[in-house]
């Protein structure tokens, strides 16, 4: 499992947008490296990130060899009440990530 960073800022007001901050722990492999036998590393990056609010898919992005090392993604959602907001990411070599955080309205 990848580690992560994961950092809500609540909406002021129910349907109003809440800020998401991700930092994912991830070497993100391009394949343009080489190692010291002369051998290009295998590619390994995220390809999927996805989060649910209360079990509805509210957000989704589709990553490249293009994102550095460590990624850290910032997202805005659509909250309308307090919930569980739920992240997953999937790499490929086919490790899975999930962090999850519960969101508050400011009142």
């Amino acid at each position: 499992m990848m580690h992560s960073r994961l950092q809500i800022i609540p909406a002021k007001l129910p349907n109003y947008m809440t800020t998401v901050r991700v930092l994912i722990r991830h070497p993100m492999e391009t394949c343009f490296r080489f190692d010291v036998n002369g051998s290009a590393v295998t590619k390994n990056v995220i390809h999927t990130l996805t989060a649910h609010f209360e079990g509805k898919q509210v957000f989704k992005a589709t990553l490249g060899s293009g994102i550095s090392a460590d990624p850290f993604l910032e997202f805005q959602v659509r909250t309308p009440q307090s919930g569980e907001l739920v992240l997953h990411w999937q790499d490929d070599a086919g490790e899975t990530g999930e962090a999850r955080a519960r969101v508050s309205l400011a009142n």
